[in-house]
């Protein structure tokens, strides 16, 4: 046998070797350094680890009946939306007795609202949840619920009675949760341009908005016109609390409480800010509005459950301070000091989202998730139609872009909010409201930048949620808020945590709404 030569590596190979080792360790740290795995992944990353076995502790916030119109299968079902852990394997079973007396169990069928790019990069650490099962009668008031399927360590959860009307609404309009809200002129001038453009109720979840802005909101209740929802905090657990780990506190997931709500009385459905309208392209024009842009796309698309339409930014001048405002003085002359709004791009901008209200069954903020029964998602050419965005754009945004005229739509609201007053409004019409601040308007420009600037940088520390802008400020203003009751119980090795009640109250401090409380549970110890 012969003998056998070590090689010894040569130094260029052995150089080469160690460069390359060093370059993997400086990439692989900058990956998980930046977008890859960002500092907030970082955490959850970590939790996943370093964390109690305290078990899967499922808030439901929401249960409605499945219209049958909507169901390709027998039997009745329910729909109960919760919020939860995005890293845990969610399971929930349902205990029901039919007219006849037999008991039911079944098991949901789960699905996160927002799949897709949300689910890739869990910044947030819980997301909002659809869960479907079978139940015994579609006239059941309650649903027990359970992670096991031992119905005795169940919780009744209560099921909301379908709301009806005459005949089916056109237009509905789901607005994003007031937080903090305080600016009444911007809450006119959404309202009353959405019924100038053909809506027939408009659904305003209230956390806490402030007394000028709830009365306003409640003398339109009263025509039936506005339909306010109560959307309390979620309440703090043992480690977590669930309120700054979702999305936007929560805008998704009131989308698809008000979308489950409206089901049984609405045609077509829109979800939006209070500050974003779907106007005319021309807005001299005003006969195109959104009755007849939707009339048009679902006869070019007859399968579409939902249309995606891009926003653009409006140059947008609030009227001139008044030393003691009231509804009795306000006008919307304001909007003729719009001038300029952004162009149409090539490339993909913010959307605003329009469903047929039977076709889907979860909206995101800026664009539909689960589709029923193969219809589709349709994006609107921004040319066509677009949404017109007001929210903090008081200073010159877009100029020498595109070019508009608002008078005639001034020329509108003017007429029907003088009828208004001269009716409905008449009882409130001279009490002195509180004023708009432009400094909120700016402070919350230079929030939302620093944000945005954060994401362009690929550093993103935290869940976005844009409300800690609303709450730099200190409001020396009277509010009301939304309060919940919660209950719970044990179930296996996880908690079920429901909403049982709610009510309006006084704010905390600075238009906060307050956290809410249990108030029953079947276990010694809080989730």
């Amino acid at each position: 046998m012969g003998r056998r030569i070590a090689l010894k590596p040569t130094g260029f190979a052995d150089g080469v070797f160690k460069m390359t080792l060093v370059l993997i360790a400086v990439i692989s740290g900058f990956a998980l350094y930046h977008r890859t795995t960002n500092m907030w992944a970082l955490k959850n990353l970590g939790d996943g680890i370093l964390m109690k076995r305290i078990g899967r502790r499922p808030i439901i916030i929401g249960a409605f009946h499945r219209p049958e119109e909507e169901q390709n299968l027998s039997g009745h079902y329910a729909v109960m939306q919760f919020v939860g852990d995005a890293r845990e394997s969610h399971s929930l079973y349902c205990h029901s007795t039919g007219k006849n007396g037999k008991k039911m169990t079944t098991r949901a069928h789960i699905q996160r609202i927002h799949k897709g790019k949300r689910a890739s990069n869990n910044i947030c650490s819980w997301a909002g949840h659809l869960a479907e099962c079978k139940i015994g009668s579609s006239s059941l008031d309650s649903v027990r619920v359970s992670t096991v399927p031992h119905p005795k360590e169940a919780l009744e959860v209560p099921i909301e009675k379908p709301t009806y009307f005459e005949e089916k609404q056109k237009l509905v309009v789901c607005m994003a949760p007031m937080y903090i809200y305080t600016e009444w002129q911007i809450l006119l001038t959404g309202i009353e341009t959405w019924l100038a453009f053909g809506a027939t109720k408009i659904v305003v979840p209230v956390q806490s908005a402030s007394i000028n802005a709830y009365l306003i909101l409640k003398e339109y209740e009263k025509q039936g016109i506005v339909i306010i929802r109560d959307w309390p905090k979620w309440p703090v657990l043992s480690d977590v609390n669930p309120n700054g780990l979702v999305l936007s506190r929560g805008i998704e997931e009131s989308h698809v409480n008000c979308l489950h709500f409206v089901k049984p009385f609405a045609d077509m459905v829109v979800f939006t800010d209070i500050d974003d309208m779907l106007l005319p392209v021309n807005p001299l024009d005003l006969t195109a509005g959104p009755l007849r842009i939707i009339q048009d796309l679902t006869r070019e698309h007859p399968q579409a459950g939902s249309f995606l339409f891009e926003h653009r930014d409006v140059q947008f001048v609030l009227p001139d301070e008044e030393s003691h405002p009231t509804l009795k003085k306000f006008n919307f002359n304001f909007l003729q000091k719009t001038k300029w709004k952004m162009s149409c791009k090539v490339w993909r901008m913010k959307t605003r989202v329009l469903v047929n209200a039977s076709r889907v069954d979860s909206v995101n903020m800026h664009e539909t998730g689960i589709h029923r029964l193969g219809y589709v998602q349709v994006r609107v050419p921004c040319r066509q139609a677009h949404f017109y965005h007001l929210r903090h754009s008081y200073k010159n945004v877009a100029t020498n872009e595109s070019r508009i005229d608002m008078s005639m739509l001034a020329l509108q609201l003017n007429i029907q909010w003088r009828n208004r007053l001269n009716s409905t409004f008449s009882s409130i019409a001279s009490k002195v409201l509180n004023k708009s601040s432009t400094q909120s308007f700016k402070d919350f420009d230079r929030c939302m930048s620093a944000i945005n600037e954060e994401h362009w940088s690929l550093q993103v520390s935290r869940c976005l949620t844009p409300h800690v802008c609303y709450s730099r400020l200190t409001r020396d203003i009277a509010c009301v808020a939304s309060e919940g009751s919660f209950t719970f119980a044990r179930t296996g090795e996880d908690f079920v945590i429901a909403l049982n009640g709610r009510r309006r109250v006084s704010s905390e401090p600075n238009c906060e709404a307050p956290l809410p409380k249990f108030k029953s549970g079947n276990y010694f110890y809080l989730p």
